[in-house]
């Protein structure tokens, strides 16, 4: 240990503790740095308050004034390549400046989407804070990335801490892009392989499989998802052995995505002993009024019940079931088994197995004693087995927003559907936050709502503000700007000119304030958006 790692540590833990400063110095024992410190420690008292500051101050400025430059000079560094993309005029650049000051993330995702649609590149003096909002958010980097630049992508090779946006030069071909790009360059690659020559995309994975990191081989496996067949079932089974976890989970998804696989064939073999039916017998009052026939007594629907597991196999660790639970888990030790069972069985065969629509499994679910368990398993498999039928019936369960997916089974739906969903709930709902979340859940960062949902929704919030609701109201305050940015443009206007008055708040003022300028930048954006679509017609 150095002295600086000392002195930290002993920071950390607490100056009035026990501390010390290591026997040697880290440049050695004729160190006269090393040798001042330590005289200094050992002539005042370790609980002297200061002494510790004072030893890191010391070693701080000692350490500054002793800096001397390398004796050797750096390596030219290579300029960056030509630009293939046009440089954003002054109006797209103001306009980005203004998303990136103002912080609503969507409202960055909308501007560098239409940008990166435009085929625009940002201004060199905005690229150091686009670097930096790309490095807190990894959802933002799709359309970041483009609209780097080639200048961008040589910066990034200056600052270790950019490192994730490091990657080929855009107009390189896909060998070069897969050889030598970023992670997400490479996972581009192969998702666009897959939807062409999946055989062929594949087999690029498995080439380079063994000398891929831990967390490479865990994201470009999942790419797999795409163009999912049975040629795929047997690289698949091999990496229920990786040596990652998050690769042996993912294979494991992928396989029970496969209904015929061997993999989804054991799940549904042990699924198959939990789930049993028992013929119905027809009440009394029916026997004695004589509505059944006899006929129709034998063939009585069968009413299914659903049990967990009594004990974990023996076997179940080498298909990624572990049967112990976490100690976070907040299921049971049974709900933990069946939960992990429910999430690995293909979708398909409830109702198959059943006769059930999944609307009728999940009511099934609902009456038995498993019901939190199940549902978080179907919605576990719902995110590797998309399903319309399902995410409706998922939705519909009011518990499926517990597991922060609603997003992804929104996705699913139809168009038309989520529109007929969310006016549902903006029709139903007394609680406006809650239903504006549902909304942004269902809407992509970089898209907006539908003109009717975003109408309706648009008079809600203003009825809100009007009323001086927003006052107490900091749940939905703080919802403002991004609602402001997923309003359908038609709507943009039922927020125009909104009531202000001096004895707001002024946390309430700076609120208003900002939505104000994001649906002043919204409505810059389409403008744009739409005069660039007319300079450029699609072909």
């Amino acid at each position: 240990m150095n002295d600086w790692n000392a002195l930290l540590q002993a920071a950390l833990v607490g100056s009035e503790r026990p501390w010390s400063l290591p026997a040697h110095a880290e440049e050695g024992e004729g160190d006269p740095v090393a040798l001042m410190l330590r005289d200094a420690h050992a002539q005042t008292a370790p609980d002297t308050p200061g002494l510790l500051l004072r030893l890191a101050g010391a070693k701080a400025v000692c350490q500054r004034a002793g800096w001397t430059a390398p004796a050797t000079p750096l390596a030219p560094i290579a300029p960056a390549a030509p630009e293939s993309r046009t440089l954003a005029n002054v109006a797209w650049s103001q306009l980005l400046s203004q998303a990136v000051t103002l912080g609503p993330q969507r409202l960055q995702h909308q501007v560098l989407f239409a940008m990166d649609a435009a085929a625009l590149r940002a201004p060199p003096v905005l690229l150091p804070a686009l670097l930096h909002a790309g490095r807190q958010s990894v959802a933002l980097r799709t359309h970041l990335l483009p609209v780097l630049g080639e200048r961008g992508r040589w910066l990034v090779q200056q600052n270790s801490e950019w490192a994730y946006a490091c990657g080929a030069q855009e107009q390189a071909d896909t060998q070069t892009h897969w050889a030598h790009g970023s992670l997400e360059q490479r996972c581009a690659v192969l998702r666009t392989e897959r939807t062409s020559a999946p055989t062929a995309a594949r087999e690029r994975l498995q080439a380079d499989w063994e000398s891929l990191a831990a967390k490479d081989r865990a994201a470009l496996i999942a790419t797999l998802h795409v163009g999912l067949c049975a040629d795929d079932e047997a690289f698949l089974t091999l990496q229920l052995k990786d040596r990652a976890i998050d690769v042996r989970r993912t294979a494991a998804d992928l396989l029970a995505a496969l209904p015929s696989s061997a993999y989804s064939q054991r799940m549904v073999a042990r699924m198959q002993a939990l789930v049993q039916s028992e013929q119905a017998e027809p009440g009394l009052v029916e026997r004695l009024l004589g509505r059944l026939s006899s006929n129709v007594l034998s063939s009585a629907e069968p009413h299914w019940t659903v049990q967990a597991p009594n004990q974990a196999e023996v076997d179940w660790k080498a298909d990624q079931l572990e049967p112990e639970r976490p100690k976070y888990e907040p299921l049971g030790e049974r709900a933990w088994w069946l939960f992990q069972l429910t999430s690995r069985t293909p979708l398909v065969w409830w109702t198959q197995h059943t006769g059930l629509t999944p609307a009728e499994v999940l009511a099934l679910a609902k009456a038995g004693d498993w019901n939190d368990a199940l549902l978080r398993g179907w919605h576990h498999a719902m995110l590797w087995q998309p399903d319309a039928a399902w995410a409706q019936a998922l939705l519909d369960s009011a518990p499926a927003a517990r597991w922060d997916g609603r997003s992804s089974l929104l996705a699913l739906l139809a168009p038309q559907q989520r529109e007929q969903y969310h006016l549902a709930q903006l029709a139903a709902s007394t609680n406006l936050h809650d239903v504006a979340v549902s909304c942004l859940d269902g809407c992509a960062p970089h898209a907006h709502l539908g003109q009717a949902v975003s109408e309706r929704l648009a008079q809600l919030l203003r009825q809100h503000i009007d009323q001086g609701a927003l006052v107490n109201d900091y749940s939905l305050r703080n919802q403002l700007p991004d609602l402001a940015c997923a309003l359908h443009p038609q709507a943009l206007p039922k927020l125009a000119n909104l009531p202000r008055s001096a004895e707001e708040t002024t946390s309430l003022s700076e609120a208003l304030t900002l939505l104000e300028q994001v649906i002043h930048s919204r409505q810059q954006l389409i403008h744009m958006s739409e005069a660039t679509s007319t300079e450029n017609p699609t072909p």
